[in-house]
């Protein structure tokens, strides 16, 4: 198993400083999400190719891997000018990606949960059109049902993914999303059993656990806390990766404590390596 780590909360400095404390914590690899000035969310990729060379080189420099990128877009919305405006950036990502050295890119599903059929059909045209670009570059894309998407469980999404029957778009399973998945831990790693090899690690709280006004919102409250900070029940999360054999990548994705990055990544790394230990067997860092 390869744990990386998404550095997020450095998103205020150079990409290369997310790389450099990356490996200075301890990780052989990296997920590098959205950010402003590299592959925005629901944006033109606005890293130039001098750009990607030179965060390719500082990852080897640094002794990291990047191990996968993240490509965010409205490729499901039933707009068609808005959905063929994402796979045009979609296309730029899928290049960047390629530019870094990268074979796997994460992204969501996306949509409105109001409007699942149309969003179904906007998602099923975008794909079809990327999923030769895929083939084409070796990009996979591991895909993630996030709350307010339009698929928001994990039955229905790994259900999507059989449909489309591509070995280049898989589902990925993201922990603190566990409230919002539908049934246990056990169910959804489970039913997604054979098709994932990638999960996203972080506490949260049950939803009910905050307080949202006026009442009556339609919310989708989520954490991604460090691990332990949170109501997750992490014997059960690692009990149910193991009875599926899970051996793929573990990326760490804690948001919110920016001042404390460095302590948070040292911190869940160990942590990490401490409860999955069982399920790899090896150190992989």
């Amino acid at each position: 198993m390869k744990i990386a780590l998404d550095p997020a909360m450095l998103n205020a400095r150079p990409v290369e400083a997310g790389l450099r404390s990356a490996a200075e914590a301890g990780y052989a690899y990296v997920e590098l999400g959205n950010r402003d000035d590299f592959i925005p969310a629901f944006k033109a990729v606005c890293a130039s190719p001098t750009d990607l060379a030179r965060i390719r080189r500082e990852a080897g420099a640094s002794g990291v891997q990047i191990a996968s990128v993240a490509v965010i877009q409205a490729w499901s919305s039933p707009d068609e000018d808005v959905r063929a405006q994402a796979v045009a950036w979609w296309r730029q990502g899928i290049a960047a990606a390629v530019e870094l050295g990268c074979s796997r890119i994460n992204s969501e599903l996306s949509g409105d949960p109001n409007r699942p059929g149309e969003c179904r059909a906007a998602f099923l045209r975008s794909i079809e059109t990327l999923l030769p670009v895929l083939e084409r570059e070796g990009i996979d894309v591991v895909a993630e049902p996030h709350p307010w998407d339009f698929v928001e469980t994990t039955v229905d999404a790994v259900d999507l993914v059989r449909a489309i029957g591509s070995g280049r778009f898989r589902y990925l399973h993201c922990v603190p999303h566990t409230y919002y998945l539908g049934g246990t831990v056990a169910d959804q790693v489970e039913y997604a059993r054979g098709w994932f090899d990638h999960i996203h690690i972080a506490d949260t709280y049950r939803p009910g656990r905050t307080i949202v006004n006026p009442p009556g919102l339609t919310t989708r409250v989520h954490q991604h806390f460090d691990i332990g900070h949170g109501e997750l029940d992490w014997a059960e999360i690692c009990g149910a990766l193991r009875s599926v054999g899970f051996d793929g990548i573990l990326t760490i994705q804690v948001f919110g404590w920016d001042e404390q990055a460095e302590q948070s990544f040292r911190l869940n790394r160990a942590t990490a390596e401490r409860l999955f230990a069982e399920a790899d067997g090896t150190d992989d860092r």
